[in-house]
């Protein structure tokens, strides 16, 4: 039960063992079994003037190495104190406190210190002590420490005691002449109260008068908006549906006749629609009842056949077609409601245009009978569309039945159930067909009026659809192509992914006694013509071959090592591979008898500098097996079509499946019944796993079935992973849930069952918990529901918590996902993501689930290819970078090329450095450059930071220096003679990318992707970034960089640098005079900074200072918490007085300044928390202080720490609300323990302290911010909008609205309708940037552009868009987020801003991020 002599620990814990003592070998040596506590490992007798839990430090008093060296020596110093490492004496001033004490009372305070400490230690120790002879003598040599220490402490405390008495009796005489000054203060306090308490009566009457005021005024208003507030209320209503609005606001007795009989029909209709829907649904859930119960028999009867999964394909199709129809149906409902609302309206509307004069929006109201016709069609259409999708599904339910009467019959066979298969994917490519055209009927709906049940249906529908297509890519099975057959399969969508780098893998059977080898096609991804670039497969003389064309020369790769006539006959793994112009063909064959496997490789490269997959996205298609007769291929792949079996494999390491076909030709699936491959028969795929994509997840209901939930519950999974975030599994059942994910990179356990007080939460940043490095871990969480919640990683205990003792309430786990329908039903989950990553294997109560056999698994795939956990792309933030180690030569023979993407003119992509030579590659000023011993060769190009993919090649060799960017700007320097000097060859040398941690290049902000270099010691292959020993703030995940639009690009020629444009400055600084280091404060409710990376100290004892000035009488200037708020601190105004308080437990320490402190200048705060006490100190003369009564409490807090106020809602529970919300004023020199806080994370709605004159209006300042609207102004396809700006820049976005519009400065308006951009511009000839206010006005109607600049006028008529729609999005201004931002913050002052003729008020935005004052501007 207890570890043994020379070891510490628990064994009898969960994941706890017996480790050996470390005490550094500075343990007494004459002690043979009590070397450290049996339980804690603190070392008991350290040795040699050392301490320490491990003995690892001299002991105080002396100085040295107690690790290496052991020579420990005394401190030479008249004050006993010194620096432990350097023997430095410490004057006595480092270790006294506030008040100067004598020496001995701080002596007796350091030896009571150690004794308690060592009575703990003592304590502990006798607690664990075991019965026997050791445990005796440990016993008596306690007994023995504790008579001499008390002696000692005895002797020590008498001796000091003493002194005091004297020191005291001195300090006795001093008393009286200050008890004497005390007593006059108090006289003159007293005086100034009652003067103080006149005052407040006076405030306080007029406080009453002004409230009185404020109501009446109140009042008034309301009274004055009520009808203009009724007027919007029935404007809104009757907008519902837009062709009865028009009738109503213009010309009603006109169209009444056209309306009511249009109404006669559209009642009929809807009667109509509504006999055969619940016809419909009668006949879809009956079909939807009879697939369930025959595929659920169908299981049963082979759960033991089922082998390679085939059966569970079927049954998760079905599943998908089942929830379609069931959705399809919901959606015939809602769009019924849909148009009974509209009916309504229409009754609404003839009513009010009775009483109410309402001004018509706009002059289009002759297109009401059209559209109300239109609207029909579409009920119709509806309606017909899923009676198609009904029929399409029913073939799978009789299929499945005569299947599953074969297996009653003992009729199985693999032929059946790969017949089964291919009924499958036949209905599954029939539904990707019929079901997009049924979204494009219920779009129009969705459109006319996003009603809440219609667009949520819709949404599901799409949602369904996707895991249709997620089950279709999924099926592996093969396909049998008899020489005349073909697949069509549906090329991937993203055509950026495939430009740089293309792979794809696939099994292949042939039977060379059978049909004898002859030259055949293979497959064929590239331009249904035949041109342009493309890549294909095909086997030429007795060889297979690979071929890729990349706009020049063919390029043929023959795997001439391994004849195809000597294949054996079963499948074999093919994988291609295209890297820039390098390419790689690869073929492993399985071996029959044991688990080697034979490999062979083939590799080539294309002639010229072309590296990019180059392809129209209208064009590509992708061809197996052959080609219809109307399609050409390029000639070296004009072939006879293919005989034997197929099964796709990954394209780009996604999975891909033939039976995610467009279209078959001549596939008899009867006639050439699939090949069955063995799935285990490559080393790769014998251990059982489950690929998760990000999109699928597995579902086990009821799981009790194979275990029970008891007093302790476990759950087991092991998973493999480089994502950041991902669901690992969930449990919901309503309003409760039991979550484990992982969160940026960390283990995180999550649960509510109900509770009060919100969430259980474990999560820490611990390193065991960082389970996303590419490696599988074992991750169990045991429920205890009367104790604790433990969490183990890789069978070792890492953390747990407390446990609400309650029962897990569930019967349903998801694995790696979950429908978004679920992860919406809670606030807490809607931020949760379906996991990219594999799984070996869950355990629930130690008993093993294929998840594949479940029903309710959806879009996961068994096996996990090594290329899923390989990382090719990585984000850097300007601060971070990535390095490594390899042979290259880079002065002599050197070819890199990288994909990368960035909004920033400069960065380091790539750097070198031997000596003094240095080799990089970089952006400067938007255009590429290469540098290879100060030879210099930079792109002709100088916007490559436009947020778009750009791919580069950088080459050296003895005659010339290469650079070419995107197969288009090539530019070349001819090597001189100087550079050909000797080098160290290639030797192992370290190399970086995005940065380095020496070099003088700014580092890059922006995405680095699919880089490789030429190594000598291995072939070319993309980087695996995971593998890198050095990476330093780094992402190897998404990157979050968008492009920008067109119009917002600067306006100038290729060959001309931003730093040549002639630009003049504003009259205006764009940086008005501020207090230094100062910052303000206000204009909005939730004004604040965040400050993170708070110390560990901060829950024992802080000491915080600031300066602050300010008018407010109430607001918060300083907050900080944990996640419930249950432990706090806070410094804020209340009636101009300065109040700090924080908690101890349950009780509050609350500190009040009498006077008050907002008259608008500068006074120094000091605010103090140690344990249960708390101090105010003011202008350093006013100290105040307060104590809890309670003290040994722990007491934590997690960042952010917020400055100046809090987020929306925060802060309320344990602070008056009218001081919850921002004060107004600035602050600066904040500190922290004498210490400057300098790690701001967000800012919204602060700006630097300005000084002088202040004027009206809004302040966007040159540190960049913006400001996004409420939803209430919607821009639409029409609108105007009116604004006064006074710049202080000569550019930068003033409005931005979705991808449609932006106000920039010329004036510039910039129009993008989703297809094409347009734009017209003014130039005022007083200029803009003189100082002066300008007034802009913008107006649109549909593809009409209107601009005012001061009464000057232009105009622009764009392209129709029939497809561009009036779809809500969020108005930014004053700038935009950094993903669609300009490189240049606008920078002035902006006021009286209108659109629509309604007036914004920014102090009612949704959210003001950054340097935005609102409310002032300065002056000058």
């Amino acid at each position: 039960h207890n570890s043994g002599f020379g070891y510490y620990g628990n064994p009898m814990a969960i994941g706890n063992s017996c480790k050996r003592c470390d005490c550094n070998s500075n343990s007494d040596p004459n002690l043979i079994f009590s070397e450290c506590h049996n339980v804690t490992g603190h070392c008991q007798h350290c040795w040699g003037n050392t301490s320490g839990v491990n003995c690892e430090r001299c002991a105080p008093g002396f100085y040295g190495d107690a690790i290496s060296a052991k020579n420990c020596r005394e401190c030479d110093c008249e004050s006993g104190h010194c620096d432990m490492h350097t023997g430095e004496c410490l004057p006595e001033a480092a270790t006294t406190p506030l008040q100067s004490c004598d020496n001995c009372i701080w002596h007796l305070i350091g030896d009571l210190r150690l004794s308690n400490k060592t009575l703990d230690q003592l304590k502990v120790g006798v607690l664990n002590i075991s019965t026997g002879a050791a445990a005796n003598d440990r016993l008596k040599y306690y007994n023995y420490t504790a008579q001499r220490l008390q002696v000692h402490t005895h002797i020590k405390k008498n001796q000091r005691i003493r002194q005091m008495e004297k020191k005291l009796m001195s300090t006795d005489g001093r008393l009286p002449p200050v008890r004497e000054i005390l007593s006059r203060f108090s006289t003159k306090l007293t005086d100034a109260q009652g003067s103080l308490q006149k005052a407040a009566s006076t405030i306080q009457q007029t406080e009453d008068r002004n409230r009185a005021s404020i109501l009446k005024f109140q009042g008034n208003e309301v009274i004055s908006h009520e009808p203009s507030r009724l007027l919007l209320s029935v404007t809104l209503f009757c907008h519902l549906y837009s062709s009865l609005l028009f009738l109503c606001l213009s010309n009603v007795s006109g169209y009444h006749a056209a309306i009511d009989g249009a109404s006669e029909k559209l009642m009929e209709k809807t009667e109509r629609l509504s006999l055969a829907d619940r016809d419909l649904v009668q006949r879809a859930d009956e079909h939807a009842d009879e697939l369930d119960r025959q595929a659920n028999q169908l299981e049963e009867d082979l759960r033991e056949s089922d082998a390679n999964g085939f059966v569970q394909k079927a049954i998760s199709a079905a599943n998908v077609y089942n929830n379609i129809v069931k959705y399809i149906h919901d959606a015939n409902i809602t769009s019924l409601t849909t148009h009974n609302l509209s009916q309504r309206a229409e009754d609404v509307c003839h009513r009010n245009t009775q009483h109410t004069s309402l001004h018509p929006l706009h002059p289009f109201t002759d297109r009401t009978p059209q559209r109300l016709e239109f609207t029909l069609e579409v009920a119709e259409g509806t309606l017909n569309r899923s009676a198609e999708v009904l029929q399409t599904i029913t073939p799978i339910s009789s299929k499945v039945e005569e299947w599953a009467n074969n297996m009653r019959n003992d009729e199985y066979s693999t032929v059946a159930y790969e017949q089964a298969i291919q009924s499958a994917g036949e209905a599954v490519e029939n539904l990707n067909v019929l079901v997009p055209k049924l979204l494009d009927k219920l779009k129009v709906v969705e459109q006319k009026k996003p009603i809440n049940n219609v667009t949520t249906n819709i949404m599901r529908i799409r949602e369904l659809i996707a895991q249709a297509r997620s089950v279709a890519k999924k099926v592996q099975v093969s396909m049998k192509f008899n020489g005349q057959s073909s697949v069509e399969v549906h090329p991937p969508s993203n055509l950026e992914d495939l430009k740089t780098v293309t792979s794809i893998s696939l099994f292949m059977r042939v039977d060379p006694d059978k049909d004898p080898i002859e030259d055949r096609f293979i497959l064929y991804l590239g331009d249904r013509n035949g041109r342009k670039d493309y890549m294909g497969l095909a086997i030429k003389n007795d060889n297979l071959v690979y071929v890729y064309n990349l706009g020049g020369e063919d390029v043929e790769i023959p795997l001439g090592s391994k004849p195809v006539s000597q294949w054996p006959a079963v499948f074999n793994y093919i994988k291609v591979e295209r890297l820039g112009r390098h390419g790689k063909v690869f073929l492993t064959i399985p071996s029959q008898s044991s688990t080697d496997e034979q490999k062979f490789i083939q590799k080539g490269e294309a002639p010229g500098t072309d590296s990019l997959f180059d392809i129209d996205p209208k064009d590509i298609v992708f061809f197996v097996g052959g080609v219809p007769a109307d399609v050409r291929l390029p000639p070296p792949l004009s072939l006879a079509p293919f005989v034997g079996c197929i099964e796709l494999g990954s394209l780009n390491n996604d999975v891909i499946s033939l039976y995610n076909f467009k279209e078959t030709h001549k596939m008899d699936v009867i006639t050439s019944a699939p090949c069955s491959r063995y799935k285990l028969a490559f080393s790769q795929s014998r251990i059982a796993s489950y690929l998760f994509d990000g999109t699928g997840y597995a579902l086990i209901n009821n799981i009790e079935r194979r275990g029970k939930f008891g007093v302790v519950t476990r759950f087991d999974i092991s998973v493999r992973t480089v994502a950041n975030n991902g669901v690992l599994f969930l449990m919901v059942n309503e309003d409760k849930f039991f979550l484990l994910e992982i969160k940026n990179g960390f283990l995180r356990l999550m649960y509510d069952f109900g509770f009060s007080k919100g969430p259980e939460l474990l999560e820490n940043n611990l390193p065991k918990l960082q389970i996303n490095d590419a490696r599988y871990h074992e991750v169990s969480v045991i429920y205890h529901q009367s104790k604790k919640v433990i969490l183990l990683v890789d069978k070792s205990h890492v953390k747990s918590m407390e446990n609400p003792k309650t029962t897990l309430p569930f019967s349903d786990i998801y694995i790696g996902g979950a429908p978004s329908s679920i992860l919406k039903s809670r606030p807490e989950l809607s931020a949760v993501v379906s996991l990219k990553g594999c799984v070996k294997g869950f355990q629930f109560q130690k008993k093993d689930f294929n998840l594949l056999e479940e029903p309710g698994t959806i879009g996961i795939s068994s096996g996990c290819p090594e290329e899923s956990f390989m990382s090719r792309k990585a984000y850097f933030t300007g601060e971070s970078y990535l390095g490594s180690t390899a042979k290259i030569s880079p002065f002599d023979n050197f070819e890199g090329g990288l994909n990368f993407r960035t909004l920033q003119p400069g960065g380091l992509l790539f750097y070198l450095s031997e000596g003094s030579d240095e080799f990089s590659i970089s952006l400067e000023n938007g255009a590429v450059v290469m540098n290879s011993r100060g030879t210099r060769v930079k792109s002709h190009k100088k916007q490559y930071n436009d947020g778009r993919t750009h791919f580069l090649v950088a080459t050296v060799n003895s005659q010339k220096y290469s650079l070419l960017v995107d197969d288009k700007d090539k530019q070349e320097k001819k090597r001189p003679s100087s550079a050909n000097r000797s080098s160290s060859g290639p030797a192992v040398k370290t190399f970086y990318y995005g940065g380095s941690p020496s070099s003088s290049f700014k580092n890059f902000t922006g995405c680095i992707s699919y880089a490789y270099i030429n190594r000598q010691d291995r072939d070319i292959e993309p980087e695996d970034f995971q593998r890198y020993t050095e990476k330093v703030q780094t992402s190897l995940q998404d990157c979050p960089v968008s492009s920008l639009p067109l119009g917002l690009m600067e306006l100038k020629s290729d060959d001309q640098e931003p730093s040549e444009l002639n630009i003049k400055p504003c009259y205006l600084s764009s940086s008005p005079r501020a207090t230094r280091q100062a910052f303000h404060y206000g204009g909005i409710a939730n004004s604040r900074q965040h400050y993170t990376d708070l110390p560990d100290s901060l829950s024992e004892r802080s000491h915080f200072s600031l300066s602050l000035k300010t008018h407010s009488s109430f607001g918060l200037i300083f907050y900080v918490s944990d996640v419930q708020e249950d432990n706090f601190m806070a410094l804020f105004l209340a009636n101009g007085k300065l109040v700090y308080t924080f908690n101890v437990a349950d009780q509050r320490v609350k500190i009040k300044s009498e006077e008050k402190y907002n008259d608008g200048a500068w006074h120094n705060v000091i605010f103090i928390r140690d344990g249960n006490m708390g101090r105010l100190i003011i202008d350093g003369l006013t100290v105040l202080e307060d104590r809890a009564q309670r003290s040994n409490v722990s007491w934590h807090v997690s960042s952010p720490l917020y400055v100046g106020g809090v987020p929306p809602e925060r802060a309320q529970k344990n602070i008056q609300r009218n001081s919850a919300y921002s004060f107004t004023g600035c602050l600066k020199n904040l500190q922290l323990d004498g210490q400057w806080l300098s790690s701001v994370a967000e800012t919204f709605g602060v700006t630097p302290c300005f000084e002088g004159l202040s004027e009206a209006g809004t302040y966007f300042s040159e540190e960049g911010g913006y400001v996004v609207l409420d939803e209430t102004f919607d821009l639409g396809l029409r609108f105007e909008i009116v604004m006064e700006v006074r710049p202080r820049v000569a550019s930068g976005v003033l409005l931005h609205y979705g991808h449609g519009v932006s106000v920039c400065f010329q004036v510039v308006v910039l129009v993008n309708d989703g297809s094409r951009e347009f734009f017209t511009k003014v130039s005022p000839i007083q200029g803009l940037c003189a100082g002066n206010w300008h007034r802009i006005t913008v107006i649109r109607d549909a593809n009409v552009v209107q601009l005012d600049v001061d009464s000057e006028v232009n105009h622009v008529v764009g392209p129709l868009n029939p497809s561009s729609t009036d779809t809500r999005k969020p108005v930014f201004i004053g700038g935009a987020p950094e993903s669609i931002a300009t490189r240049k913050a606008w920078v002035g002052c902006m006021r009286n801003l209108t659109i629509n003729n309604s007036r914004v008020s920014f102090s009612k935005a949704v959210l003001v991020s950054g340097a935005v004052s609102v409310g002032t501007c300065p002056a000058a």
